[in-house]
């Protein structure tokens, strides 16, 4: 950078910090670097070549009116560089910098323009922030302050987003807003990501509760690394558009990939008389080997429910009777009884298996210790009525300081 864009940019960058620009008039300070009081460090006066540099450089910002200078008496000696807060506009042009105003306008005219008509919650909550705090504060967010290509790739995405009418694979998606299958994952996707971890607080308490990784987070919003897979134990049929899938009486069951979802018509559970979600895939293989009953369908829940598997599981509970005893297995603890409380969402009759309070008596002495912050949290939770199904759970739990994973079964 050149003396006079060292110069200008310190001034400007004081500027933006002063009342000059977000209270115009309420101000009589000078915007001002004061050489004595180091404000302008690259400028060392005992140094005949550096001091005459930006002697000439400041004279000549004088001479197109954009400081005023201060000198030291009778010495060649800068004391005081003053902006010209009447000439601040040609200031941003000669330093190459955009106003904070404009930049803001840039970038709300960009946004609006470019999500206009997205209705979808998180990103209409993002678009309304960032506009509000650029109209009201001159505030932009960090990526598009000196750059479009971000603001631009990052709109091309979100509007993508918001055209999807199903789930898509993330090279799919990629392909479908940029035309190339990998340019969302290297250049928008961690961007994107933390942008709806803010805005979608269904995927905020999903992370929070789960711990997703990217893949997961993206999976939860309906962007797929790859298919998932769906795995079901049970003598049922599971008709398509393109034809009926029999799951078969055999206990080993089959696995289902998320894009045949969207094409599920029906799901025939007249053999079925109970129905049972395992959360861990460990404890999912043993019971299917082990447990399952003939008339029994066992699926594996997988700790977290993506929109497609959210609709496999609502398609079942739809085609599952009245009177069919539906159960849900997880770990003993805070995640387990969020998980079945988000399941019993899509079925209300849902009842806990295994997780009441005599199985943290049967296991307490290999459970897993709690922290004291953890177990805080877990009375605060009880005493306000949270989980009322797994009170005496929660008690024991508070008594023994452990709760109780699914795999401590396994080893009875």
């Amino acid at each position: 950078m050149t003396e006079q864009g060292v110069i200008l940019n310190r001034l400007l960058d004081k500027y933006e910090n002063s009342k000059h620009l977000s209270e115009p008039g309420t101000s009589t300070q000078r915007v001002m670097l004061r050489v004595g009081k180091k404000e302008l460090p690259e400028y060392i006066y005992e140094d005949a070549a550096i001091r005459d540099s930006y002697n000439e450089a400041a004279l000549e910002l004088e001479k197109q009116h954009l400081v005023q200078l201060e000198w030291v008496k009778a010495r060649p000696v800068l004391s005081t560089v003053i902006l010209r807060l009447d000439r601040i506009m040609p200031c941003y042009a000669a330093a190459e910098r955009v106003h904070p105003r404009v930049r803001a306008k840039q970038v709300t005219d960009a946004v609006r323009i470019g999500l206009d008509g997205v209705a979808v919650p998180w990103i209409a909550a993002w678009r309304e922030d960032v506009c509000k705090s650029a109209d009201e504060q001159m505030k932009v967010p960090a990526f598009c302050k000196k750059d479009d290509a971000s603001l631009r790739d990052l709109l091309g995405a979100l509007r993508g987003y918001a055209a999807l009418s199903g789930s898509i694979t993330m090279r799919a998606f990629s392909s479908r807003c940029f035309s190339d299958t990998k340019y969302f994952e290297r250049n928008v996707r961690d961007l994107f990501l933390t942008i709806a971890r803010k805005y979608d607080t269904e995927l905020a308490l999903a992370c929070d509760e789960n711990e997703l990784g990217e893949r997961e987070q993206l999976a939860f919003l309906g962007i797929y690394a790859r298919p998932e897979l769906y795995e079901l134990a049970g003598n049922c049929t599971i008709q398509t558009s393109q034809g009926s899938i029999c799951i078969g009486a055999a206990p080993y069951g089959l696995a289902l990939p998320s894009t045949l979802v969207d094409f599920i018509m029906e799901i025939d559970l007249t053999a079925i008389r109970s129905i049972t979600f395992i959360e861990n895939k460990t404890n999912y293989d043993a019971y299917v080997m082990s447990e399952k009953q003939p008339e029994e369908l066992v699926v594996y829940h997988g700790g977290f429910l993506s929109p497609q598997k959210k609709r496999l599981i609502a398609s079942i509970a739809h085609a599952a009777s009245e009177t069919m005893k539906i159960r849900f297995w997880a770990d003993i603890d805070t995640g387990g009884f969020r998980m079945f409380r988000h399941l019993q969402e899509l079925i209300p009759s849902l009842t806990p298996m295994r997780m009441s309070g005599e199985f943290v008596d049967s296991f307490h002495e290999h459970g897993l210790a709690r922290s004291e912050a953890y177990l805080s949290s877990l009375r605060i939770d009880v005493e306000n009525g949270k989980y009322p199904l797994f009170r005496d759970a929660i008690e024991r739990i508070l008594n023994y300081g452990v709760t109780i994973e699914q795999e401590t079964f396994l080893n009875e």
